[in-house]
């Protein structure tokens, strides 16, 4: 009996399906967790408030209909005086951040949204 797919067309359907899906256009990871771009947009955010902090672990990213530019969102770790405590510990806050990243062949540009 002659089996159904050939073993080279399975091969290359389950390499395929085993692959990444292509993040961006030009093939580069999730822009908004580029080293360069969280060291800026810690920046902008230390910026407005010192004793705040970016954890990049909570970045999300979404494109917009140019494809040259994202929208990022960051969560801004926070704890003033008079928020949540447990104890005598303070409980940071996340607060939503909102940030916009033009990709340029050399770089990126990063606008505060707020």
């Amino acid at each position: 009996m002659k089996p159904l797919v050939s073993t080279t067309l399975l091969l290359s359907m389950v390499l395929a399906a085993a692959s990444p899906l292509k993040a961006h256009a030009d093939d580069r990871g999730p822009v908004c967790r580029e080293p360069s771009v969280v060291d800026e947009i810690t920046r902008e955010v230390i910026a407005r408030n010192y004793y705040a902090s970016v954890d990049p672990d909570l970045v999300t990213e979404q494109w917009t209909p140019d494809p040259l530019v994202v929208r990022c969102q960051v969560c801004v770790q926070s704890a003033p005086y008079n928020d949540l405590r447990i104890g005598d510990r303070i409980v940071p806050l996340c607060r939503p951040h909102d940030f916009e990243i033009q990709i340029h062949p050399r770089g990126f540009v990063v606008r505060d949204l707020q």
